[in-house]
Order: C-alpha cells, then sequence, then structure tokens
C-alpha cells in the first residue's frame, strides 16, 4: 500500500472549533492503542488529499509535533451542504495487533449472462474483517466473469479472501453480487430475443443469396 503522511498539530481545547475552521484547518482527535485521547488540528487540503487515497482502509502516517504514529481515520463528520470535514476521529493502531475493518468490495469483468439481459446487483458493499495493519489492502475483488448464468451469485465465500492473513467477520454465505432479470421479465421472453437476434432473418438470407449471384 501507498505509504501517506499527514501532519497533524496539538490544539488547545480552550480554541473554538470555529476560529479552527476559520483559519483552513480541520478539529481532530487521535486515541487508540496505549495512547492518551489528545485533540488535534490538521490542514483542511491535506487531509481532503489524502482522504481520496485512504478512505477507512490505508494506514496514514500521523505526524504529530515531530512524533509519528501510524493512525486509521476512523470517524468523520462533514458538513451537510459543502460537504466539508468538520471534525475527525483518528484510531492510532499497533504494529502488533489485529485491527477490526470494513474493506470495500469492488467488481471487476463482465458477467455474461449480461448478454442474456441479466442485470447486475451489489448487494454488499464492504466485507469486515480483522487483521494485522500490515496487511490491509484497499479492498476485494469480486469477478463478475463468474456470473456466467442469471440467477448466479457471488458470496463472501467466493472472493477468495487470504484466511491467514484475514479474520473474516461478515457472514461466509451473504452474497456479495448477483444477476438476475428485470423485474416484470420473464426468462424464457429475453432466451427468445437472444436467440432471435443470433439466427439471421429470411429476408437476411435472400439478400446474401442475391449479393453473392451478383459478384
Amino acid at each position: 500500500m501507498e505509504k501517506l503522511t499527514l501532519v497533524a498539530t496539538s490544539r488547545d481545547t480552550e480554541t473554538k472549533l470555529s476560529t479552527i475552521r476559520a483559519d483552513k484547518k480541520v478539529p481532530a482527535v487521535v486515541y487508540g492503542h496505549k495512547i492518551t485521547a489528545q485533540a488535534i488540528t490538521v490542514g483542511a487540503s491535506d487531509l481532503l488529499k489524502i482522504f481520496r487515497k485512504s478512505g477507512k482502509t490505508h494506514i496514514i502516517e500521523l505526524n504529530l509535533d515531530g512524533k509519528k504514529q501510524d493512525v486509521l481515520i476512523h470517524e468523520t463528520q462533514r458538513a451537510p451542504v459543502s460537504g466539508d470535514f468538520i471534525h475527525i476521529d483518528f484510531f492510532a493502531v499497533s504494529a502488533t495487533e489485529k485491527i477490526h475493518v470494513q474493506i470495500p468490495v469492488h467488481l471487476i469483468g463482465t458477467s455474461p449472462a449480461s448478454v442474456q439481459g441479466g442485470l447486475i446487483e451489489q448487494n454488499m458493499h464492504i466485507v469486515e474483517v480483522k487483521c494485522l495493519p500490515k496487511n490491509l489492502v484497499d479492498a476485494f475483488e469480486a469477478d463478475l466473469s463468474r456470473l456466467e448464468n442469471l440467477g448466479d451469485s457471488l458470496h463472501v465465500k467466493d472472493l477468495g479472501i487470504d484466511t491467514v492473513k484475514f479474520d473474516i467477520l461478515s457472514d461466509l454465505e451473504s452474497s456479495i453480487v448477483s444477476v438476475h432479470l428485470p423485474k416484470g421479465v420473464a426468462e424464457d421472453e429475453v432466451v427468445a430475443e437472444v436467440a432471435a437476434a443470433e439466427v439471421p432473418s429470411v429476408q437476411d438470407e435472400k439478400k446474401a443469396e442475391k449479393e453473392a449471384q451478383a459478384e
């Protein structure tokens, strides 16, 4: 995983939060592994750049007053209209202790069932696991090419997650993604449409025959 670094500064809890935000900084707190919770600030623009890459599953090296601490973004609060960050919770992690995280699931590939008119529906967007910080990944991948027929599904157990590195907390039988017909469409109708598209019409055959004779 790409190394991400964010500079932070201790803050006086007596300082008004509105003053901090007006200075283009975001009030935050860092807590977690064997450390006392500490109020801090981070630059708003720097935080935005880091968050776009890290989300909540990427280790960030927090440089706090010259001291380095590996953290995850645990909770975020954003302004309802502008979407600007107004508060962040950072969780300090230890290299030797497993952490409970939610890893996003990304869909890759193309389902052969799509040519039958099937619709892809993602039923789960995250998988909960416990792992050491060094084993964190940005996402697990679900390969849609394995959905060959209408009604097929991929489950958590089908993601090929390394159970040596990850303790899977989500139900292994939970459906991640499935392919099905649109509501109100019968399967035999779709099959007939596909077959009709694959078989040349009589008119097409006559046209091809005339073109061949003309040559």
